[in-house]
């Protein structure tokens, strides 16, 4: 049966217009006019050629356009978008809207603002706002309830014009509750409290995994297992998504159908499984929007009628960002719409010739999984900047047991006030999910899980072009279980080889890694093995740097400081790559570091001045190792704590780098006392500019350097201005050529004779 495509011009009118629409461009009333008399002049000569359907597609982006220009226009002119204008203090009440999450040390949650008093103004209105807290306050946020109203003090800050949210308000002090959720929230908040506790006696990882998968929380989840997730492309599992709804009702169907329920029954038991799933997850906007892209992709893959499912897809697309404007700028709507017509258009034809050679549950369980992740390929590698090479296969194998867990976490959520009986589906639904776990854990440990890719358009292009290759080819090899058995034989050799990009990097001996605005250096000590100084803000990408350059090994790693733009990826680094030495600063060793080496069997100490540490090519010199501040601050800028950074020289292949940290000129000139004292010389031949090239620089530590280069380490647009024109100016004065990863990607160098090589991995436009 052909599909019915109809409505994609409005879908596409509708997102096109809203996109504009909420970009923060505010055009002038003759624009508007001009605009406005420009499309009406296209919709009359569509209809005097006899289009009449184009005139509709135009009448469609007017009004569009307009409603929710009138809307975004109400926003950023609000009595409370002035007050956030100004940055003002003040009282409020909220309530929240959302479950809080913790993002690091910070505590976020959307809300809607029902109440606001500042600058001698009060103003009464409901309107959405994001809350962040730290600390205590954090804490107590924390602990809020969904649909409860708090009264809070507060300091506003806009919000992006882009952002649907009103206003960021950072709280200051958060009250104790002064209205309860309504009764169907308070039930929502039961079920997902009384899930938590039906899973609390089972393993770690299980208690962590199905209130994820079931409701989207994520409260437990370390961050070990979310990088499995991400590097299997298993993360969409984590979040309430249509895929997932699919997926349970895949398998609440078929069940109920076993114990004899037929007919229009069945469908009455899916819808209410739809209801358990919105009251459960929360009536929060994406938990509706899930539901609504997943009774699509649904009524697709159970019924096989694709005309319909394309028209609904449409419609579903066109309402909901009519509804919501800020909906077309969500990658998460954007995966969801991607995810959904691919489960409409593929999902069909996977399923059919699958059912030649297996169960009817299996294969749509399968065939959901691999559509969806085909069809989000593209979106996923044009904001990542990667293609999971294994997520394919494990997003097949976990499909099966994606079904059961969802059902049993409902089921325990359901029974969570019967008390004890709730834990044995919900310790059912924990062995369920450990396979997805072993499969995550598996495919995250192969030498190719994921492959560097440019976001480019062509990049992404090419991607696509890929996937559809991809679906063409399995329509055929999935309707034996010999072309299944090959298309994973295909998959196994791809993640197990990895690809050495055409002259990258040829012959390196120090790789600054691009891991955003943070520090990872890697030092070559042989075919496949490094010394590593600092592993970035977050493990991912620094583990494909790391991949990237072929490192295999990694028998030290040097930590100058414990700023999270410095340790952040530590955790995950020692697990995977067993580092048999860290050196730190002196003083204590904080506690998740030394529970992650110890569980690697390595081991940290303190760096002692002087020393020098020989591995395969490379060596290290410990020139500067300060004691801990008194008073540090890990997690923020203190000056204190970048001063404490480890200072050291490592050379390999012939070229010597200075790496000083974060230290600030105080740390500088500690550094140059400790040479003089040791004996220890600073001349190298490339300087990384310390605390990512920031204005506050010593000029003769520089000098003492004798650099030929200087290499800034920085986020591409950080908020920081790193590196700033002083620090360039001053390498530049003294006869440095400047690498900066922020604008040139890694930046791997050699020596060819007297000269250095550098070979950059442009960062995709």
């Amino acid at each position: 049966m052909r599909n019915d495509w109809r409505l994609l011009p409005v879908a596409v009118a509708v997102w096109g217009s809203s996109l504009i629409a909420t970009s923060g461009w505010e055009p002038g009333a003759q624009a508007v006019f001009a605009l406005l008399a420009g499309l009406g002049l296209v919709a009359l000569l569509c209809v005097r050629a006899g289009r009449g359907w184009a005139a509709v597609v135009v009448l469609v982006v007017v009004v569009t356009a307009l409603t929710a220009g009138v809307r975004v226009w109400q926003r950023n002119h609000s009595a409370v978008a002035e007050v956030a204008a100004d940055r003002a203090a003040g009282t409020a009440e909220v309530r929240l809207t959302s479950e809080p999450l913790r993002r690091a040390e910070v505590v976020v949650a959307s809300a809607d603002l029902l109440s606001l008093r500042a600058r001698s103004r009060e103003v009464t209105t409901s309107v959405p706002v994001v809350l962040f807290a730290t600390g205590d306050v954090g804490e107590a946020l924390l602990r809020a309830e969904p649909g409860a109203v708090h009264p809070a003090r507060v300091r506003l800050a806009p919000a992006e014009p882009d952002d649907p949210a009103a206003a960021l308000l950072s709280v200051r002090e958060l009250g104790a509750r002064i209205e309860a959720p309504g009764p169907l929230q308070a039930l929502a908040n039961a079920m997902r409290a009384g899930l938590r506790e039906a899973v609390s006696h089972s393993p770690p990882d299980q208690a962590a995994l199905v209130p994820s998968l079931v409701v989207g929380d994520t409260s437990r989840v370390n961050d070990r297992m979310r990088q499995d997730f991400r590097a299997t492309g298993l993360t969409h599992l984590m979040a309430v998504s249509g895929a997932n709804l699919s997926l349970l009702v895949g398998v609440l169907v078929p069940t109920v159908r076993v114990i004899g329920v037929r007919g229009w029954w069945v469908r009455g038991c899916a819808v209410a499984g739809v209801g358990f799933f919105i009251l459960v997850c929360g009536q929060e906007p994406s938990v509706l929007r899930a539901a609504a892209m997943g009774l699509v992709a649904l009524a697709s893959i159970g019924s096989g009628r694709g005309r319909r499912s394309i028209r609904a897809l449409c419609l579903a697309v066109a309402v909901l960002i009519w509804l919501d404007p800020w909906l077309s700028r969500s990658v998460g709507f954007a995966l969801s719409v991607a995810a959904c017509a691919g489960i409409v258009l593929l999902g069909p034809r996977f399923r059919d010739a699958l059912l030649r050679w297996c169960p009817r549950w299996v294969a749509e369980a399968v065939a959901v999984s691999l559509a969806a992740q085909l069809a989000t390929q593209p979106i996923v590698t044009a904001i990542s900047e990667q293609v999971s090479v294994v997520a394919v296969a494990t997003n097949v194998l976990a499909a099966p047991f994606v079904g059961p867990t969802t059902v049993l976490g409902l089921l325990a959520a359901v029974l969570s006030p019967l008390g004890a009986v709730a834990t044995v589906p919900g310790w059912v639904a924990g062995w369920c999910s450990q396979p997805i776990v072993w499969i995550a854990s598996a495919g995250a440990a192969l030498p190719s899980a994921t492959w560097e890719w440019s976001s480019s358009l062509l990049g992404v292009a090419l991607v696509a072009l890929a996937s559809a290759a991809v679906a063409v080819v399995l329509v055929r090899l999935l309707r034996s279980p010999w072309g299944g058995v090959a298309f994973a034989v295909i998959l196994v050799v791809a993640s197990a080889v990895r690809p050495v990009p055409l002259g990258w990097p040829g012959e390196w001996s120090v790789a600054f890694c691009d891991v955003g605005q943070g520090d990872a250096t890697a030092i070559r000590a042989g075919p496949d093995a490094a010394m590593l100084v600092d592993a970035g803000p977050e493990p991912g990408p620094t583990l494909a740097c790391l991949d990237s350059l072929g490192v295999d090994r990694l028998p030290l790693l040097v930590l100058t400081h414990y700023h999270a733009d410095h340790v952040g990826g530590a955790e995950e680094v020692i697990r995977r790559f067993r580092p048999g030495l860290i050196l730190v600063r002196e003083g204590p060793v904080p506690p998740w570091l030394a529970e992650a080496a110890g569980r690697a069997g390595g081991r940290v100490r303190s760096a002692i001045e002087g020393e020098r540490i020989a591995l395969g090519e490379a060596q290290w010199v410990s020139v500067s190792v300060p004691s801990a501040p008194v008073a540090s601050d890990p997690e923020g800028e203190g000056s204190a704590e970048n001063d404490a950074s480890v200072v050291g020289v490592a050379t390999s292949g012939g070229v010597r780098v200075l790496l000083a940290g974060d230290a600030e000129p105080a740390g500088q000139r500690e550094a140059l006392r400790s040479a003089r004292a040791a004996g220890l010389p600073l001349a190298v031949d490339v300087l990384k500019l310390p605390h990512h090239g920031s204005a506050r620089q010593e000029p003769r530590f520089f000098e003492a350097s004798a650099a030929r280069m200087a290499v800034a380490s920085a986020g591409e647009d950080n908020d920081y201005g790193h590196p700033a024109k002083a620090a360039l100016d001053l390498a530049t004065g003294l006869g440095m050529s400047v690498a900066r990863t922020d604008t040139q990607g890694t930046i791997a160098l050699g020596r060819r004779g007297d000269s250095l090589t550098i070979a950059p991995i442009v960062r995709p436009r």
